[in-house]
């Protein structure tokens, strides 16, 4: 997700500045106009995290299995990772290659873990608070 949000925030708003540009000839034009696409992405961005947000609380008023999916997720991760490093070596197992996608979905599912796990705990205040 933050690699999306990176395109958008470099590459596509540096090629929409430079259509601006050559669209519009005044500088107070291109100001309004720049000004008026920004607004517009700003508040795309604000709908898709409302959005990411409406999903993880759904969640959290899910059964058991909706709640507790991502810790045992990590959970699992946390084993691969104790026992291609630490278990397999030290008893002489066969230790698996972890490769570079492994790594890439790690990171992914920690910061995803650690996003929900923060909008589960906040998710009962704004229940509460809407009530």
């Amino acid at each position: 997700m933050k690699k999306i949000l990176e395109f958008f925030s470099a590459n596509v708003i540096g090629e929409i500045g430079k259509v601006i540009d050559n669209l519009f000839t005044s500088e107070e034009e291109r100001t309004n106009a720049k000004n008026k696409v920004f607004q517009l992405l700003q508040e795309k961005e604000l709908e898709l995290q409302k959005m990411q947000t409406d999903i993880i609380i759904a969640e959290a008023k899910g059964n058991w299995l909706q709640r507790s999916w991502r810790p045992i997720l990590m959970l699992s991760f946390g084993f691969i990772i104790i026992y291609s490093k630490f278990i397999a070596p030290l008893f002489g197992l066969a230790i698996p290659e972890l490769e570079l996608e492994f790594w890439e979905l790690l990171k992914i599912g920690i910061g995803g873990y650690v996003i929900g796990r923060s909008a589960e705990k906040i998710a009962d205040n704004v229940t509460i608070s809407k009530k």
